[in-house]
């Protein structure tokens, strides 16, 4: 029973992601060790589209209501078209109908170029919004009283307020920096709808994606 159990588990997993391209579930021990149940193995072989600079997309179904993130990218080999004519580039972004890299930005896959052999999830990042510190000028007023000096017929000298003046002083206030951190969520979505996952791979402008001889890149993710 547990048997039968187990394998319905698993049909039931692969149906949620049928595709042309090779979707595999993870075993135990490997979902333990990249914290993904999931891997998506793309071959220079699965791409065949064959127009110059023209992007290929392999898409993978998500189902409504299926939480899915990604946890990491992992280059197995290099692609490499064997031409020594160009400089060969292979960029992959990783999206979905809503946003094209949602999962993971443009990534260079080529030899050619500046490979990147590994990329993983940030879903713990944020972004952290700083206001700096201010200075307030304050104006206090001042009552000045001025006096002059008057001499009367009978020459006695008496005080005799003439005018008022304001004057002021000034003061400054500090309003200290704050930082605040807003946690983010990056490469995490539970679809609402049924959509998909687009692996985009574009090649340089002078060559099409499917003149790799060589290269495969595997995508971890974990998906409820």
């Amino acid at each position: 029973m547990k048997k039968l159990i187990t394998m319905m588990i698993m049909v039931l997993g692969m149906a949620l992601f049928a595709q042309a391209t090779e979707w595999q579930p993870l075993s135990a021990l490997e979902a333990a060790d990249t914290g993904a149940n999931r891997v998506l193995i793309v071959d220079y072989a699965d791409l065949t589209t064959t127009t110059t600079n023209t992007a290929q997309t392999l898409t993978v179904s998500i189902p409504a209501k299926a939480a899915v993130r990604f946890v990491g990218m992992e280059l197995v080999t290099a692609f490499d078209t064997a031409n020594t004519n160009y400089t060969g580039s292979l960029a992959v972004i990783v999206g979905d109908g809503a946003d094209d890299n949602l999962f993971l930005t443009s990534t260079e896959l080529a030899s050619d170029g500046t490979e990147v052999w590994a990329k993983f999830s940030a879903s713990n990042g944020g972004t952290i919004a700083v206001a700096p510190q201010t200075t307030t000028v304050e104006t206090d007023p001042v009552l000045t009283l001025e006096t002059v000096s008057l001499t009367d017929t009978n020459a006695v000298t008496a005080l005799c307020l003439t005018n008022v003046t304001v004057a002021t002083t000034t003061s400054t206030v500090a309003t200290n920096a704050t930082a605040v951190f807003t946690a983010g969520v990056v490469g995490e979505k539970v679809y609402t709808t049924a959509d998909t996952l687009d692996f985009a791979f574009t090649p340089n402008s002078e060559e099409a994606v499917s003149a790799n001889t060589a290269g495969q890149v595997k995508f971890y993710f974990d998906v409820q």
